[in-house]
């Protein structure tokens, strides 16, 4: 991954604490598609396909409203894929 895509990758596992290793590929795509954006390299196609896995994820403030946030004392063996602190 580019260092665009991995500074993705670590805002949305920062602000989406509900991911896990299940994630890691709509994440890898949602980071590229993202960081392309951010270079001004994507069409509305791809807009459409960032705003889709966004929302797969749980991104959008609608679609984060049906997800089931673990407590923070709650352990997930995907912690470490993620870089969250032990």
């Amino acid at each position: 991954m580019t260092e665009a895509e991995i500074a993705t990758w670590n805002e949305l596992v920062r602000d989406l604490p509900w991911l896990h290793s299940a994630h890691r590929l709509l994440l890898r795509m949602a980071c590229r598609l993202s960081a392309r954006m951010d270079e001004g390299e994507v069409g509305v196609e791809s807009m459409k396909a960032l705003s889709s896995l966004l929302s797969k994820l749980g991104a959008t403030p609608v679609d984060e409203s049906k997800v089931t946030h673990a407590g923070d004392d709650d352990e997930d063996a995907a912690d470490e894929f993620f870089g969250k602190p032990h």
